[in-house]
């Protein structure tokens, strides 16, 4: 048994207590996982800096309506951004562009239905 181990966080040697131990201590190991997961959260800040903008326009468009028609420059300048969303699906043979529970499709001539999606 190699009783031996490199801290990820420290770089540094140490002496292990445990055959699957990685890290020298606990603190260690909190900062390193908080580290990654710092990292996680600004590489995935402006694509959810967008998608919370264009949910809420999508949300205050929309209000307590079922669904709404708006055209193409009212939506741009709301501030939504028709480049980024969460997923697609067909509902009842229509492609709708779904920001979370929020749902946007083209009809004709720049003009858009939002609704939410069940």
């Amino acid at each position: 048994m190699d009783n031996y181990g490199i801290d990820p966080w420290t770089n540094k040697e140490f002496t292990k207590h445990r055959s699957n131990q990685k890290f020298s201590c606990k603190e260690n190991q909190i900062r390193y996982n908080n580290e990654k997961a710092r990292q996680k959260r600004e590489a995935m800040a402006a694509i959810n800096r967008t998608l919370n903008t264009n949910r809420k326009v999508l949300q205050s468009v929309l209000g307590e309506n079922e669904r709404v028609k708006r055209s193409r420059d009212f939506l741009l300048g709301a501030g939504y951004h028709f480049g980024v969303f969460t997923h697609s699906m067909k509902v009842e043979g229509v492609l709708w562009n779904c920001v979370y529970e929020y749902g946007i499709t083209a009809i004709e001539d720049q003009q858009f239905i939002i609704g939410k999606i069940e």
